[in-house]
């Protein structure tokens, strides 16, 4: 879905005449970390819990060092309430079996089914996107956030200064 995102926002930043490459422009502190959390997510280990955990705790610190960035509180608030979600369901993401059985999902290694939404789910996966292409998913609160920080901060201004590069 966040590959989704993304091209909503480069679409909306061309259709509202934004510099869609002020994002390569910006100075993003610890971008090179980005990219780890991912690969963890991705490769078996036997810990999966804990690697999940991991993972999500590098990803609020590349968001939280970037808070100064438009659109990256958002980020790293979503990541920190899917990253809650996750460590209270042993290392995945609690899936809301009812909804993704309508819109027929499958599992992944990073998601457990459950059968009711509670306090302990409701961070979970749970919030149908029906999408116009056939694309169906279920998102979480969290996912929401981030969603909307990804949007707020492609479609922001362009960095203030070639030497500042500290995005608006």
């Amino acid at each position: 879905m966040i590959l989704d995102v993304f091209i909503v926002s480069v679409i909306l930043s061309l259709v509202f005449k934004r510099n869609i490459y002020h994002v390569f422009s910006c100075r993003i502190r610890l971008l090179y970390l980005f990219p780890v959390p991912f690969l963890i997510q991705i490769l078996p280990f036997p810990q999966r819990g804990i690697a999940m955990l991991a993972s999500y705790l590098i990803l609020l610190l590349v968001f939280l060092v970037n808070k100064h960035l438009k659109g990256f509180p958002w980020i790293a608030a979503g990541s920190a309430l899917n990253g809650l979600a996750i460590a209270l369901h042993g290392g995945k993401m609690p899936v809301f079996m009812p909804l993704a059985e309508k819109l027929n999902l499958e599992l992944t290694i990073k998601h457990a089914f459950v059968e009711q939404l509670n306090p302990l789910t409701i961070l979970g996966d749970w919030i149908p996107v029906v999408t116009p292409y056939g694309r169906n998913f279920l998102i979480s609160p969290g996912d929401t956030l981030i969603y909307a920080g990804v949007l707020i901060f492609m479609l922001s201004k362009t960095c203030k200064s070639t030497t500042q590069q500290e995005c608006n």
